[in-house]
């Protein structure tokens, strides 16, 4: 085996979600508190990445990617000044036929949401910044 797939082997992760979501160019989601890992990649357009634990916002473009450990809430948003929606509100509106938006307005994102169940995850998310 090649050393990612030792190292993913260890880790065993199981996957709750994948896929992608567009968000217009008004709109800032928060996120509660989650117990898996978050990784995504941002498609096309830009937005800012605030995590409740880091003090400064990071500016996100396309090409960008981020991992979020478990732990604490974070937003999305296209401008920091909007107000918020609960994700957990816009997943119970969402429907998708499985088309991607074209990239008139806000951001795109695709990647995953998933929990690592082996023994040493704990040693190596630990270590990680929030």
């Amino acid at each position: 085996m090649d050393p990612l797939s030792d190292v993913l082997s260890l880790l065993k992760p199981k996957s709750y979600a994948t896929g992608g979501f567009h968000v217009g160019e008004t709109m800032a989601i928060q996120w509660p508190t989650h117990a898996g890992t978050k990784c995504y990649a941002v498609v096309w357009g830009e937005c800012w990445l605030s995590v409740d634990e880091v003090r400064d916002p990071i500016l996100l473009r396309a090409g960008d990617c981020y991992l979020l450990p478990p732990g604490p809430p974070f937003r999305l948003a296209s401008d920091l000044s909007l107000a918020t929606v609960d994700f957990r509100t816009l997943r119970h509106k969402r429907t998708s036929n499985g088309d991607v938006p074209d990239n008139s307005d806000g951001f795109y994102l695709v990647g995953g949401h998933f929990v690592l169940t082996g023994g040493q995850a704990d040693i190596l998310l630990k270590s990680l910044p929030p």
